[in-house]
């Protein structure tokens, strides 16, 4: 099993196991979707490492919880630094406005900024005054909130869900049952990442386009073989797939803001005799990169694949007929 299933296994023990009447082994089976022995290793783990486990019996009935006065939430010593710099980087966590996710962050950075010496705001609010986070593009979370928490329970506790989602273009919500195996925060918008019952593969689904979330009764394990980073990796922004070599010269006056970024992590970028760069990359889906390249203009030009130029071509045509001067501009 991998390390990070395991703890985040035992990160959901330690919860159930601050409820004051406790559970049995039984309970622990049903709510971790593991075997007993697994719940004793566990329990044994925590032990080790000092968490004051206890059993008591009940009815002829051994439970198990947290002992009286253990406060499974203990404080944290951070320096002055430390305390500072996580609470003036709330401004990060904008775009998640409205969802239990940034309820619970707020609630952490409320407890550092009480925590804080007058000094300490003074200088913050200082920083704030020379610094400022621009969340160019963010998505609004504030009507997910409940579909964000059904999806967190579905993930943590391994339970399938059916979700009704629109896709883009689509006027109508499909219903599809997912194995909910993460969610990914990328480009300012929030993705759930699982396994879609209906096209038996694993899939995306941008969760502001989830209408709602039932939390089904159906258990389900993520495969061994799930990686994420291995199946991510082939994405220039969102879809990933068979990679394709995708090659675009760039003028020089677009050169310097092209080399100094990171676009994917199998860029090569070379550079040409009259100032210009070529950008290569291998990556799912050249869509994605069409849609990027528009911003650019006449500035790109694409090399490979041949139907991205044919796409690029014809787009940028469709563009300067809607440019033609017109005496009566259309208006909506």
């Amino acid at each position: 099993m991998p390390r990070g299933d395991q703890l985040t296994r035992q990160w959901r023990l330690v919860h159930l196991l601050t409820s004051r009447t406790g559970r049995t082994l039984a309970q622990f089976q049903a709510e971790l979707a593991v075997s007993k022995r697994t719940v004793q290793r566990d329990l044994e783990d925590l032990q080790a490492v000092g968490f004051p486990v206890v059993s008591e019996p009940r009815n002829g009935t051994m439970f198990w919880r947290f002992a009286d006065g253990f406060r499974a939430e203990a404080a944290i010593s951070l320096t002055l630094s430390e305390m500072m710099a996580l609470y003036f980087s709330r401004s990060l966590l904008k775009p998640l406005q409205g969802t239990g996710l940034n309820d619970a962050l707020e609630s952490v950075m409320r407890k550092i900024g009480a925590a804080l010496p007058p000094q300490g705001h003074s200088l913050l609010n200082s920083l704030g005054e020379g610094i400022q986070v621009s969340n160019f593009g963010a998505k609004d979370f504030n009507r997910s909130s409940e579909v964000i928490q059904k999806l967190m329970k579905g993930l943590l506790d391994h339970y399938t869900v059916e979700i009704s989602h629109t896709a883009p273009g689509r006027k109508e919500a499909t219903r599809r049952k997912v194995d909910p195996y993460k969610l990914w925060y990328a480009n300012n918008g929030l993705y759930l990442v699982g396994f879609d019952h209906r096209s038996e593969e694993n899939r995306t689904f941008a969760v502001h386009r989830i209408d709602s979330v039932s939390v089904t009764n159906l258990r389900f394990k993520i495969p061994k073989s799930f990686n994420f980073d291995e199946f991510s990796d082939s994405a220039f922004q969102m879809r990933w797939g068979e990679p394709h070599h995708v090659a675009i010269r760039f003028r020089a006056d677009q050169a310097p803001y092209v080399t100094e970024r990171t676009w994917h992590h199998s860029q090569k970028i070379l550079p040409q005799d009259d100032g210009g760069v070529i950008l290569e990359m291998d990556i799912a889906d050249p869509e994605e990169v069409r849609r990027w390249l528009i911003g650019f203009g006449a500035a790109s030009e694409v090399i490979q694949p041949l139907e991205l130029r044919k796409k690029m071509a014809e787009e940028l045509r469709l563009a300067t007929n809607v440019y033609k001067p017109a005496k009566n501009p259309s208006r909506t």
